[in-house]
């Protein structure tokens, strides 16, 4: 169950970050942020609302929330500029590099890997570092390409705190409600740093209806992971949601003409090799 929740996560943010390529490039980034947790939560409250999944905080996942929360703003700080500045070859598979955070974490947790996963995993990002490294770089730009990595493992280093602190406190609760208040806390996060930092708050309305569908996959895609912490294995779906940068890179081939050769079809091929292999 847990790698169908973590193919579920890879979709909707395979989607989703591809629209933060396309929108990021007329409006800035704090707001299209801000807005897509806002309507996040709106959504995830509506399933709380009419799914009656209420559930009590135990003290003991306060501390865990928190640095769930924290974790998930500065991962969206880091993706959004990542995306934004681009490629989307460049980008996308950095920002996977999640999931190798996400096994060590595990590891030092205690959780045993044996040989068989450490083989699906490099066949995962194996197959998602064909994608990358073998696409067309002819339209890409020289310029801040340094800034792209850093954003971009920033982001992956955060995306696997968040899995993992949330993980933990859906073990006291349910990953609805640890979904819902890792984005309060994260929104506050946000919040804050626009103030202070007296950036752009809100985007103009006609970006709305694209944020609105990019608050509902975040939303979707958060809940799986969170909720894959009620089921063995809770790290086999932060590793199957690396599988998310496949759907993004095929959209920006199709929509922004970046070509994909056929030795990237074979990255694709090994990749879900090895979400099968890793479900063995």
């Amino acid at each position: 169950m847990s790698l169908v929740l973590g193919l579920i996560a890879a979709a909707c943010w395979g989607l989703h970050d591809f629209c933060i390529r396309i929108i990021s490039q007329n409006a800035p980034v704090s707001a299209c942020l801000f807005a897509v947790m806002v309507f996040g939560l709106i959504f995830q409250a509506g399933l709380l609302v009419t799914t009656g999944s209420y559930a009590s905080i135990p003290t003991a996942s306060v501390g865990p929330l928190i640095g769930a929360g924290v974790s998930f703003a500065v991962a969206n700080i880091g993706l959004y500029i990542a995306f934004q500045r681009g490629p989307v070859w460049l980008a996308a598979p950095l920002v996977a590099c999640f999931s190798v955070f996400s096994v060590g974490i595990a590891m030092a947790g205690g959780t045993a890997v044996s040989l068989k996963q450490w083989v699906a995993i490099v066949m995962i990002l194996g197959g998602i570092t064909m994608i990358a490294t073998l696409a067309d770089r002819g339209d890409a730009q020289d310029n801040g390409k340094f800034w792209t990595v850093v954003s971009a493992l920033i982001a992956a280093a955060g995306f696997s705190s968040t899995f993992y602190f949330g993980q933990t406190a859906t073990e006291m609760t349910n990953g609805l409600v640890s979904a819902m208040v890792t984005r309060i806390v994260a929104i506050g996060v946000f919040l804050t740093g626009i103030l202070v930092l007296r950036l752009p708050l809100w985007p103009k309305s006609d970006a709305l209806g694209v944020l609105i569908i990019m608050g509902i996959l975040d939303g979707i895609a958060i809940l799986s992971i969170m909720t894959a912490g009620n089921h063995p294995h809770p790290e086999y779906a932060a590793v199957t949601t690396a599988m998310y940068g496949l759907p993004t890179i095929w959209l920006a081939a199709f929509f922004l003409k970046e070509r994909i050769n056929p030795m990237q079809w074979w990255g694709c091929v090994i990749a879900f090799f090895g979400v099968g292999y890793l479900a063995l």
